[in-house]
């Protein structure tokens, strides 16, 4: 341990005692009452017309709009390594699902 270390340890020797303990929640309380923001979300979602909601999908990129609809896609690629850009944008505009 360096000098800095040492004297920055005892200088904050006093804060010890108002620590988090080893495997106790910093939230005892749970989450604070009202929306999550993905609540506040969907429902902001949920009150567009569908002429503003097409709108505001043409600003988002097809792979965004892909993830939304099918959910996340998973990191463990190697089951569609063979798959191009081109392959999963053309799946995306014929609404087919690619093999991979």
């Amino acid at each position: 341990m360096s000098e800095v270390d040492k004297q920055r340890e005892i200088k904050h020797d006093h804060l010890k005692a108002f620590q988090w303990k080893k495997g106790q929640s910093g939230n005892i309380m749970g989450r604070p009452p009202g929306k999550t923001m993905k609540e506040y979300a969907r429902q902001y979602l949920e009150r567009m017309t569908d002429e503003e909601r097409d709108e505001w999908l043409e600003g988002l990129p097809k792979d965004v709009i892909w993830e939304m609809s099918e959910g996340k896609a998973k990191q463990d690629v190697t089951a569609r390594l063979n798959l191009t850009i081109s392959d999963v944008l053309d799946e995306l505009d014929n609404g087919q699902k690619t093999q991979g």
